[in-house]
């Protein structure tokens, strides 16, 4: 049994403090470091900078050029792009990532609201998850679409019985706007929708009449999907492997501390299981097929598919949202268990905030060691980077820093090499310039270099075959090597192909030796 909308929460106080609290504290880290290490981050700025730039750019107009087209993956393009009319690059960024977190918040407590009918402590809950794998790995348009799915889901269930036609005029335009931001986002909207309509499908004139009205609201984006490259990507399908997939089920919980993720995972969804089943806690009836339906589909979903990835990752994160906005309490008080409930969840916020806090607050060396070697890179020039994997040197990856990767062994340092295309205006090869999912693409010289730079040996294979450097290497001017403490001897790093320039524990920038003007007349970079 489920509250009704009469329903009015007697703790006004506490529920403005809560959300208070939720909205403020979780933007804290992002004051912490200018460039957080949230994965992908570094290199969706660098594409900003790109597009603001544009083509006429005398230095990086020569690297890349937009190229705006239909894509399900705009938008931390348009917003960011904005945010940089008003603001410093780093600055606009981390308001963009700011934006996020409270737009997912806002989803939940609007959500919770549609289906409840009130106002209640539980779904500020969703602190819990703030900042889960998906946000440091910096899928920022996904979780820009999935933030936005909440309150447009929201509407439909407030509106859909009071104004039929607009509400699906409404949802229609929603799915467009969906679409554009990222298509995984337009589906966790028509999961939501659709379980709210299934369950109103009491008879055979209604199945009709609501699966019609879903049915018009698909229209937008199906002629969409076949006016875009992507349809064209392969059915490429990829399984983890069990124990990878055991772990993805903790998504929402995921970030620096293992034990701690894990311990929160169970916290949180034993604690929701058990209040169900002893009457403490209720599902919100129209939610209740979304909650069936996402550990179903976390459970057969691929890794990958059609060129999108982390599937199933994606398919937890939206449950672990989905839980404290389609959860409440029950009518019947329980107030011993709802105060130990919410000293628990205050505890573990607490802490979890406080990892990330101390987790960011270290990331700064290993960001002011980057900006230290790459100081002396000029504009145009061509860095590769090679970096030393977990796989060869495990015992230095597990006395670093946490903010290196997460608690589930995820690299989050990959792209802190974008710096040198955002600060110093170099190109590297691995900056996100797919036609089909970004709205820009290489300049021939660039793309070939990108495309180059894949078959580039591995620094364990360069350091057991120093020969295969020089073919590999002739076009580029440095290499820019990551987890360089790894590596005991660095100045005899490949020495017939590179000459040390700076070094520090984290990079370690070379030069690359031979004949430079054959190899800018090769790139046409200069």
């Amino acid at each position: 049994m489920s509250p009704g909308p009469e329903c009015v929460s007697t703790e006004p106080v506490a529920w403005w403090a809560s959300v208070t609290a939720l909205s403020g504290i979780p933007l804290a880290p992002l004051l912490i470091t200018d460039v957080p290490p949230v994965l992908d981050y570094p290199n969706h700025l660098a594409r900003l900078v790109l597009l603001a730039a544009g083509p006429g750019d005398p230095v990086l107009g020569r690297i890349f050029t937009p190229e705006w087209t239909i894509i399900p993956n705009l938008a931390g393009d348009v917003i960011g792009l904005g945010l940089l009319h008003l603001l410093p690059i780093h600055a606009a960024g981390r308001c963009l990532l700011g934006g996020v977190l409270l737009l997912n918040l806002a989803g939940v407590l609007t959500l919770h609201r549609a289906l409840f009918g009130r106002r209640s402590c539980w779904p500020p809950g969703s602190g819990l998850v703030a900042y889960n794998s998906t946000f440091l790995l910096g899928f920022l348009n996904w979780r820009i679409g999935r933030g936005l799915a909440m309150p447009c889901a929201a509407g439909w269930m407030v509106w859909r019985e009071r104004r039929p036609l607009a509400t699906i005029a409404g949802a229609m335009a929603a799915s467009i706007l969906l679409f554009f931001c990222h298509f995984v986002g337009l589906v966790f909207f028509l999961v939501l929708i659709g379980a709210a309509e299934l369950r109103a499908m009491r008879n055979f004139h209604a199945l009709l009449v609501r699966s019609a009205g879903l049915l018009a609201m698909l229209a937008g984006p199906i002629l969409l999907s076949t006016l875009t490259t992507s349809r064209d990507a392969p059915a490429a399908m990829q399984w983890p492997p069990a124990h990878v997939k055991l772990e993805n089920a903790a998504s929402p919980f995921i970030n620096y501390v293992f034990p701690l993720d894990m311990i929160s995972a169970v916290l949180v969804y034993g604690g929701i299981a058990l209040g169900v089943a002893f009457g403490w806690l209720v599902v919100a009836p129209r939610a209740v097929p979304a909650v069936v339906v996402l550990p179903v589909a976390w459970f057969v979903l691929p890794f990958d598919l059609m060129g999108g990835s982390f599937l199933d990752m994606r398919v937890t994160v939206m449950l672990g949202f989905l839980v404290f906005a389609a959860v409440d309490r029950s009518r019947v008080e329980h107030h011993v268990a709802y105060r130990v409930t919410a000293a628990a969840c205050i505890v573990l916020f607490t802490v979890r905030m406080a990892v990330v806090a101390w987790v960011w607050t270290g990331h700064r060396h290993d960001l002011s060691e980057l900006r230290a070697v790459i100081a002396t890179v000029p504009p145009t020039a061509k860095v590769y980077f090679p970096n030393v994997s977990q796989e060869e040197a495990p015992a230095y990856w597990d006395a670093g820093p946490r903010a290196r990767r997460l608690s589930n062994g995820l690299r989050a340092d990959y792209h802190l090499p974008a710096l040198l295309l955002i600060e110093r205006g170099a190109f590297w090869p691995v900056l996100f310039a797919n036609p089909a999912q970004q709205p820009i693409y290489s300049r021939p010289a660039c793309a070939r270099l990108a495309r180059e730079a894949h078959d580039i040996p591995s620094h364990a294979e360069l350091v057991a075959d120093p020969d295969l450097a020089l073919p590999a290497l002739v076009d580029f001017d440095y290499v820019l090597l990551l987890e360089a403490g790894a590596d005991p001897d660095l100045a005899n790093f490949i020495p017939r192909c590179l000459t040390l320039v700076s070094r520090s524990d984290f990079a370690a920038l070379f030069k690359v030796t031979g004949d430079a003007p054959d190899r800018a007349s090769r790139t046409g970079l200069h």
